[in-house]
């Protein structure tokens, strides 16, 4: 099955029922795949062809979604390019992949003319809304058959291009195939994730992350509903949940923390939700509580990769679901996926024992984009290197610690942030924590924690340090702790260690 035979296939069978809701626009399933295939025709129609890459620059709204579908239709490469990147960041992307459209929403028009003399690959401009240089995306595409285009397309073929998030460095183009795609949606359904065709999905994160379009391809797979929303706001979420009647979503670092820290919070009528999954970074303690306060317990908290999106979900074919539940752990490598721990010598460690994870399945990436030394390196022995760390119960459950990159060494002990960060989430006075390591002359590294307070809620640097203290073995204690207003985050919530790092290891 290739990607866009999803949309065909639902166009036939579910003529009339809502696929996608954002803002006052409903579109069904027919309304979509006309408009998809209109697209895809327009592309085709202006000389793109088979494997040439689509660059789009714009927020959430529905022709992003329908880009996703209409460059696989055409057996083309989307580019998602995230927009939190300023011109240059943009700019590289785009030259990188060697894209020869790019679509864009009108609010980006001057990222894009002050970058347009430097992009060289680039034949079309279409521009969502009014833009100057640039074809309307609205006019183009009306000119266009709404049938479905003729290309010939092989489910190895590669359809995006993803850029990493960039927390340890350079974004990389994460390739994947069609097969990559659908047999995601596929070993998650056969994993048991129990959505069915009456579910309306709710889609927080950007498009132009591989997780914006995560559970949505999944419910569009099935025939539900999925409403798309523009900006991350806590209340709009609410609003949102309440007003559809949303059953799941898919929900980040940054989403759980603006929704937890939200005072209004308990104004809104959430009990339609059923299924909130988790992913991004380990959840701590204090802030998983307080999402069971909020919709009771119905977290799924998952594991997975740009380059592998889905390895690990708690296996709820196993039993009732406060039953195969297990606290802090991401649950069971799911149908299709084979996952090893590893020591530094690449043997694998004893059950109990802490290991780099790694993973391989039909749904990996192909490789990184223009980058074959570093994929020959990350898919070294035919597995993923994820670089995360984590442990196995008895019973096959694994427990993410953190990154490799993020244990830290001090006075010849080794750290893992996470574990320290999940129980300072405990404090009654911290909203959310970082635990870097710092230089220090004497034993290495140091272990510093960054945090930001509740509101109306203040501590002193010494009251956290003494709260962790009896709580914690001496070498796990923060040696010093700075409190801040907001901490560094990536488009999609994750924390920028290394921009933390950069700035403590310079004595800010």
């Amino acid at each position: 099955m290739l990607f866009g035979d999803i949309l065909r296939q639902n166009a036939m069978k579910f003529p009339n029922k809502t696929a996608l809701i954002c803002g006052d626009d409903r579109v069904s399933y027919l309304e979509l795949n006309s408009q998809v295939n209109r697209l895809a025709n327009t592309l085709l129609a202006t000389g793109m062809k088979k494997g040439d890459r689509v660059a789009v620059v714009a927020d959430n709204c529905i022709q992003y979604v329908e880009a996703y579908y209409a460059v696989a239709k055409g057996g083309m490469i989307i580019v998602p390019i995230n927009t939190t990147l300023d011109s240059s960041g943009v700019s590289y992307l785009i030259n990188d992949t060697g894209a020869g459209t790019v679509i864009f929403g009108e609010n980006y028009s001057d990222t894009i003319n002050s970058i347009y003399p430097g992009l060289k690959t680039v034949n079309n401009y279409i521009a969502i809304g009014n833009a100057a240089k640039a074809e309307s995306y609205e006019e183009l595409v009306s000119r266009y058959s709404p049938d479905e285009p003729e290309v010939a397309i092989d489910e190895d073929d590669t359809i995006g291009i993803w850029y990493t998030s960039g927390t340890t460095g350079w974004p990389k183009g994460v390739a994947v195939s069609h097969k990559s795609l659908i047999s995601e949606i596929v070993n998650m359904m056969l994993n048991g994730y129990p959505i069915n065709r009456n579910d309306v999905n709710l889609a927080i994160l950007p498009l132009s992350h591989l997780g914006g379009q995560y559970l949505m391809k999944n419910h569009f797979y099935i025939g539900g509903t999925s409403v798309l929303l523009e900006t991350l706001e806590p209340k709009l979420i609410l609003e949102t949940i309440e007003r559809e009647k949303v059953t799941t979503s898919l929900f980040t670092p940054a989403v759980v923390f603006a929704i937890t820290d939200y005072s209004d919070v308990n104004r809104y009528d959430v009990s339609s939700m059923r299924i909130i999954m988790y992913a991004g970074a380990p959840l701590p303690e204090g802030a998983q509580s307080r999402m069971n306060e909020i919709f009771g317990d119905i977290l799924m908290q998952c594991y997975g990769a740009s380059e592998v999106p889905v390895i690990m979900m708690p296996p709820l074919l196993e039993g009732p679901w406060e039953k195969v539940k297990r606290p802090g752990s991401c649950g069971k490598e799911i149908t299709g996926i084979e996952v090893r721990l590893v020591n530094e010598e690449g043997d694998d460690v004893a059950q109990g024992e802490i290991g780099e994870l790694l993973v391989r399945g039909d749904n990996m990436m192909k490789g990184y984009w223009n980058m074959p030394e570093e994929t020959a390196k990350v898919l070294e022995g035919g597995y993923f290197h994820t670089g995360d760390l984590a442990t196995k119960d008895d019973e096959g459950y694994y427990y993410v610690v953190g990154r490799k990159e993020d244990t830290i060494i001090t006075g010849g002990k080794p750290v893992y942030s996470a574990e320290v960060e999940s129980l300072m989430s405990l404090h009654p006075s911290i909203s959310e924590v970082a635990v870097i390591d710092v230089p220090d002359v004497r034993l290495g590294k140091l272990v510093k924690a960054v945090v930001v307070s509740k509101v109306g809620e203040k501590a002193s640097e010494q009251d956290i340090i003494e709260w962790c203290a009896s709580r914690l073995e001496a070498y796990k204690v923060p040696k010093s702790v700075d409190i801040v207003d907001s901490l560094p985050r990536t488009a999609i919530g994750k924390i920028l260690k290394r921009a933390l790092r950069d700035r403590y290891s310079k004595g800010e």
